[in-house]
């Protein structure tokens, strides 16, 4: 397997066999951010679907040879009133299979399951027996108002300083109503004196933590 750029310009191309929505620059970053870590990181990814930004993050990882991705998920096509819809669309079409099925089945196809750690169940509830300090978070679950703020504030106080937030959902465009919980988060509570180096690629925004 090839490395460096050459390498994480496979796994987005790759990852686009997967169900989702991450793509292009934004996949790219993700993927990068991953891969720039230091040795034996801990990765959480809050809301994951059928594992396109896992595979993203995961297959970085492999690539150095350490790293942990936990996936928090309730597996149950829950989110905000413009998500849901979506999600039971994209499920039909896999003839019965749950939503932890597919995901499973994703990441068993590409061997990723030394890099992938699955614990299921809300944002809110798998924070409240989370311990371990966090390399890179990446929020992408209920995007409602209230969803993404219980997720950012369950979360962040466990990225370790130096650590990145990635939030999904922040570009600039008109939002479906209560759909843009992220990017009132990105513009509200992504800058000083808590983070800094915000920036943003294609959907996705970036901050380190102070």
């Amino acid at each position: 397997m090839a490395s460096g750029d050459a390498a994480l310009d496979w796994l987005v191309e790759l990852s686009a066999s997967i169900p989702g929505w991450r793509a292009g620059e934004a996949a790219r970053a993700v993927a990068a951010a991953a891969y720039d870590l230091a040795p034996n990181p801990t990765i959480v990814e809050v809301g994951v679907f059928m594992g396109r930004s896992t595979f993203l993050m995961a297959g970085a990882r492999r690539l150095q040879g350490n790293g942990q991705v936990h996936c928090v998920d309730p597996f149950d096509c829950s989110g905000d009133p413009a998500s849901v819809p979506h999600y039971v669309d994209v499920l039909r079409k896999f003839r019965g299979q749950t939503l932890e099925q597919v995901f499973r089945s994703q990441i068993k196809h590409f061997k990723l399951e030394g890099f992938v750690t699955v614990c299921k169940g809300t944002s809110r509830q798998i924070a409240s027996g989370w311990h371990k300090p966090i390399d890179l978070l990446l929020l992408d679950a209920d995007h409602s108002p209230d969803g993404a703020r219980e997720a950012f504030e369950s979360w962040t106080p466990f990225v370790k300083c130096g650590g990145i937030v990635a939030l999904d959902n922040t570009e600039e465009r008109v939002y479906e109503p209560l759909h843009d919980g992220n990017y009132r988060i990105a513009k509200e509570r992504l800058k000083a004196p808590h983070f800094e180096n915000v920036h943003r690629f294609g959907n996705t925004t970036f901050a380190t933590r102070l």
